[in-house]
């Protein structure tokens, strides 16, 4: 769930940035129209989206409510733009400061852009740490599943 809302994070960051759209639809599906050439796979992998957790899909709807009523904030993802998987090997890495590492992804801002001080911050970690919980406590991915029986 973490990574869900870092995720979010990232989204609300990227529109505030004024590089990106400035709505979240808009980053979401930036360049959706380039196969395999957007920013987030699933809006332009060509693949039909289907739930196939919609206990999960409710989780993230409230993850992205929460977010988009300044509840939910990381510090340590803080004003990152960009993050990517450990397997992806992107180009604009070396341009980039790293922010955070969690799980299997890593949190990026642009060095050029400085560090984002002017950008709005929103929530705060108790906040978020009470919403998190609440969360964990309705819904459980088949991936924490598989976790929670090793």
């Amino acid at each position: 769930m973490r990574g869900q809302i870092a995720v979010a994070q990232v989204v609300v960051n990227r529109a505030f940035s004024g590089y990106y759209p400035n709505t979240v639809c808009g980053v979401v599906y930036q360049n959706s129209h380039r196969h395999m050439a957007c920013q987030f796979s699933f809006a332009c992998d060509g693949i039909r989206d289907v739930v196939k957790e919609p206990d999960m899909w409710e989780r993230a709807k409230k993850i992205a409510q929460a977010t988009l009523d300044g509840r939910l904030w990381l510090p340590e993802v803080g004003k990152s733009t960009h993050y990517h998987a450990y397997w992806v090997r992107p180009s604009w890495v070396n341009e980039m400061k790293k922010m955070y590492k969690f799980g299997v992804h890593t949190f990026y801002r642009p060095r050029a852009w400085g560090d984002g001080g002017d950008a709005p911050s929103w929530g705060n970690p108790a906040e978020t740490a009470q919403i998190s919980a609440q969360l964990a406590d309705v819904a459980k991915s088949s991936a924490e599943l598989d976790t929670a029986k090793r």
